[in-house]
């Protein structure tokens, strides 16, 4: 029997990069199209009495490139901070597609961070038309963050807005962001602000990606033809303001984690146009360039096993 590998976070920073996780993740959006992915929605734990969670992924993608047999097992814990330790712990179980031995554990915090910025991505790749000129981040948290540094990567925004409700912890991440990008610039790429609607004001795309369980975004701030990434939703709490979701062609990522986790966001009579894949697929057409889209991402399993074989193989790849 060959021995189990583990993986690290410091390990899985050092192997990704984006062009390689970016082209995972649409394999992954894709393959629900073309039935390569065995997936359910996500199963989420109540512990006890508190506000903590014990939630699992598990899923299967058939690919030669990023196919794999996997299950994330993942922890929130909000009071976390308290201690100095990270809300959310993530490990992947990467297992053999030929045996379902177990082959990897895989530390997933930072992969969960990356591929979901990815399908960001991916889905305003096919869903936005228009010039890439000022992005706005509603959230300077591991998942704000993230997507500021994937879509400049990818898109090369002229002008990146972050907004957060600590205005310091903003403007901390707007000053990493820029001495990273550039020291010697005088314009600025990686902008803070302390108001929303500033932010969003001039966004060609706009990413919400906060913590909290208010409203923060509104119709009348948005401009014609922007494109939404909506990365965190529950039952009852949204980001976006319902106007925003009843005037938008809305996206999902897969429609087994869509029946139970957006049923709020349908019943305000919302249709949505359908999976990311099946635009990429070119199953259904994207919206017109006039239309306000969102992408209302929840994050698969088979996302989770696409970018656990990519680590997995550049890990024992380097180790030959």
């Amino acid at each position: 029997m060959a021995s189990i590998v583990y993986i690290s976070e410091n390990r899985v920073r050092e192997l990704l990069n984006w062009e390689e996780t970016y082209k995972s993740i649409k394999c992954a959006l894709e393959s629900v199209s073309k039935e390569r992915a065995f997936q359910d929605k996500r199963s989420a734990i109540k512990l006890g009495n508190t506000y903590n969670f014990l939630f699992s992924m598990c899923g299967g993608l058939s690919d030669k490139t990023y196919g794999g047999l996997g299950c994330k097992l993942f922890t929130y814990f909000p009071e976390n901070f308290r201690k100095n330790e990270p809300a959310l712990k993530a490990n992947i179980f990467l297992l053999d597609e030929e045996t379902g031995s177990l082959k990897a554990v895989i530390a997933a915090a930072h992969i969960t961070d990356w591929r979901t910025a990815a399908a960001s991505a991916v889905a305003t790749k096919y869903l936005h038309s228009e010039n890439n000129n000022v992005l706005a981040i509603l959230g300077a948290g591991s998942q704000g963050k993230a997507h500021a540094m994937a879509f400049k990567y990818l898109f090369n925004f002229n002008k990146i807005n972050i907004w957060n409700r600590t205005t310091e912890r903003a403007k901390n991440v707007v000053d990493e962001l820029n001495q990273n990008n550039d020291n010697t610039s005088a314009n600025k790429v990686f902008v803070a602000y302390d108001s929303i609607k500033e932010c969003v004001k001039d966004a060609d795309v706009i990413v919400t990606a906060t913590s909290g369980n208010e409203t923060l975004l509104k119709l009348e701030w948005l401009k014609k033809g922007v494109h939404i990434n909506a990365v965190r939703v529950n039952p009852v709490y949204r980001e976006l303001e319902d106007d925003i979701y009843k005037s938008s062609d809305v996206y999902i990522d897969y429609w087994e984690g869509a029946k139970y986790e957006l049923e709020g966001i349908k019943d305000l009579g919302v249709e949505f146009k359908g999976q990311i894949g099946d635009v990429i697929a070119r199953v259904i057409a994207p919206p017109s360039s006039d239309r306000i889209s969102v992408f209302q991402s929840l994050g698969m399993p088979v996302e989770d096993c696409a970018v656990a074989r990519l680590v997995y193989d550049l890990h024992i790849a380097s180790n030959v």
